[in-house]
């Protein structure tokens, strides 16, 4: 079994963002649902392991491990099929622990084209179902998952990078509410109800009340079942043309690979303020050269939030310290796989230690209580890690060493 400094060294990140292309081309490496899992087998089938395709409105993003990177590219290529320049001039590549800290930063919206955005945690954890359903040989990518969560969990808990609603969902709803001095009696036409499309249903109920609000789906079931939880009014796929001509809003979050809303849907007169967060984009961009018409895309929507957030500036430091220290502990666990049975002997006696007096308190609050247990569970995990980082940089004799330590804290001693 090769040893997990190997794989590390190994593990290898592929990114097309929304910093490094601009919307026209990052259409072009937007990826169905059906695409990525052709990315996933192919690259499988070519001997990458722990890989995963990581797909939102502002990034098309792949991680494997155990492949060359040209070979890899080879097999993205194929299935994406862009032309050279594109392809070059959009690309970031990262490689073993510079991948990883991507990843953390990406899943703690430090990364993101809003940052903050909430609603990447729920795209990454997507994205690694959709790896885990196929099969595929994931060891290392699940401990490099759940370590960028727990840092994504802590930026959200600790910070207030995430406060309030932050994601395109949200900011399409106030863009629109800024957009028109009064929501009373506007119809609105939502169409698509996959993740976005429902976390934009949420953010209409509550902050669009007195809007007369259509939901269209493909799939009417789901319209339907939206309409009776939020109060709107659902409508068959048939109708959308007519829904559509008659809207002062439209809405547009559906997952398509081409135009869902042609020129022809639109009256040569109507007055019409189009949200498109789609990507690729699926309205006809010819509809925003129309006189009514303001049609925005995910990216305009974006900068418009990114105006917003001038507050959480101050917030992103700590939040680079977050990502950093939960770097430094992955890091740690992997450097020290050798000795982790007595990494997790010393942190499991130093938990008993603290249970015990725990116990003898007598009149603990239980928040107190649980807040002492969180507070010495970071501090357990800081002295794990300096043991580590003593036996990783410093001992003269790790098994030795080893053995003192395995004595210092094996048995009942420092426990009474």
């Amino acid at each position: 079994m090769r040893r997990i400094e190997e794989v590390l060294s190994q593990f290898e990140a592929l990114s097309f963002a929304f910093n490094k292309a601009d919307f026209d081309d990052r259409e072009k490496f937007s990826l169905s649902p059906e695409s990525q899992t052709r990315v996933i087998a192919a690259l499988s089938k070519s001997g990458a392991r722990d890989i995963m395709v990581l797909a939102t409105c502002n990034r098309l993003e792949c991680y494997w491990s155990h492949l060359a990177l040209d070979k890899a590219e080879a097999v993205l290529r194929e299935i994406i099929g862009v032309e050279d320049s594109i392809w070059s001039s959009s690309r970031k590549t990262m490689t073993g622990k510079s991948a990883v800290l991507h990843l953390f930063r990406v899943a703690s919206a430090l990364e993101s084209q809003i940052i903050g955005d909430t609603e990447i945690t729920a795209q990454l954890k997507a994205a690694f179902k959709l790896t885990q359903q196929m099969g595929t040989h994931v060891p290392f990518l699940d401990r490099v998952v759940s370590s960028a969560l727990k840092a994504s969990k802590r930026v959200k808990v600790e910070t207030g990078l995430s406060s309030g609603a932050t994601s395109v969902a949200f900011s399409a709803i106030h863009y629109l509410r800024n957009e028109l001095s009064s929501l009373e009696g506007v119809n609105v036409v939502l169409f698509g109800l996959g993740k976005l499309g429902r976390n934009t249903c949420k953010n209409l109920a509550k902050h669009a009340r007195g809007a007369t609000i259509t939901v269209i789906n493909r799939d009417e079931r789901k319209s339907k079942e939206a309409a009776v939880e939020h109060g709107f009014i659902s409508a068959p796929i048939e109708s959308l043309e007519h829904a559509v001509s008659q809207a002062r809003v439209l809405i547009v979050a559906t997952g398509a690979q081409t135009y869902t809303v042609p020129r022809e849907f639109v009256g040569a007169e109507q007055q019409l303020l189009i949200l498109d967060m789609s990507m690729p984009r699926n309205v006809d961009p010819t509809i925003g050269r129309l006189p009514g018409v303001n049609l925005l895309n995910v990216d305009e929507i974006s900068a418009y939030a990114q105006q917003q957030m001038d507050a959480r500036q101050d917030h992103i430091p700590r939040a680079n310290a977050i990502v950093e220290e939960e770097f430094t502990t992955f890091d740690t666990w992997v450097q020290t796989q050798h000795v982790a049975p007595l990494l997790g002997m010393v942190a499991q006696n130093l938990k008993s230690y603290r249970d015990i007096e725990l116990s003898r308190m007598q009149n603990a609050d239980v928040a107190d209580a649980e807040s002492a247990v969180r507070l010495t569970d970071r501090l357990i995990q800081k002295v794990t890690n300096q043991v580590a980082t003593y036996l990783r940089n410093q001992s003269n004799s790790v098994e030795d060493d080893m053995k003192v330590i395995q004595q210092v804290f094996n048995g009942e001693n420092g426990t009474g």
